[in-house]
């Protein structure tokens, strides 16, 4: 009798070791694999954003050079936007304002914008939970005097922030597939996990605690 209760309290310890490990890998993965997931997708969206804007900027300056025509910039603009799916919006700094005025929504709106066009260097952020949000400066060149003035009225000079590009991506799908992709690996996790402890679980009982009490029973 004291065997078979030594038996059941060895049974027991086994069980719920097996069970405190799969529940820490579980655990493990629910807290490690949301935020690699996370990671790896603002990762892609900065890198996507960068070869955007760079697109964008050769684009704009290449048509602002040969016709200078807002509608064919629009229309490139549109172009880019079918091929990437980005929402798109351009922010004039002080020296494009003075020589051309605001137009639509142009303005700088917020903190982050006027930081861009204050330093020249990029930045990002998120608007809300899925959308992801890069403004990036546009640096004056020698190419910009043929037609770009400063805000004294001089030429501009090489180096100077004439405006901003806005880029927003929406990472609404990213999410949804990093949801299911964590939820199919937690569900195969468990499974795996349940039967490797089912198994071994099984081997040890059969393969030693029910010898151990068949050899007691034998000596007595």
């Amino acid at each position: 009798m004291q065997e078979q209760q030594l038996n059941r309290i060895i049974q027991k310890r086994i069980f719920w070791t097996f069970a405190g490990v799969t529940l820490f890998f579980l655990v493990l993965l629910l807290l490690l694999l949301p935020y690699r997931l996370y990671t790896r997708d603002v990762y892609e969206a900065r890198q996507n954003a960068r070869e955007v804007s760079k697109l964008i900027r050769s684009g704009l300056l290449s048509t602002m050079i040969s016709t200078g025509e807002s509608n064919n910039i629009r229309g490139l603009i549109r172009e880019f936007q079918k091929k990437y799916q980005f929402q798109f919006r351009m922010i004039r700094s002080s020296h494009v304002e003075k020589q051309h005025g605001v137009r639509e929504d142009e303005q700088a709106t917020d903190e982050l914008i006027r930081q861009v066009l204050a330093t020249g260097k990029s930045r990002d952020d998120w608007t809300d939970r899925t959308h992801f949000r890069f403004v990036a400066p546009f640096i004056s060149d020698h190419r910009c005097q043929e037609c770009h003035e400063s805000v004294d009225g001089s030429k501009i000079a090489s180096g100077e922030v004439l405006g901003a590009s806005e880029i927003i991506f929406d990472l609404s799908g990213h999410e949804a597939d990093a949801v299911r992709l964590v939820l199919e690996m937690f569900v195969l996790l468990f499974v795996s996990l349940a039967l490797m402890g089912f198994v071994f679980f099984f081997v040890v009982k059969r393969g030693i605690l029910d010898r151990m009490v068949l050899i007691d029973r034998e000596k007595k």
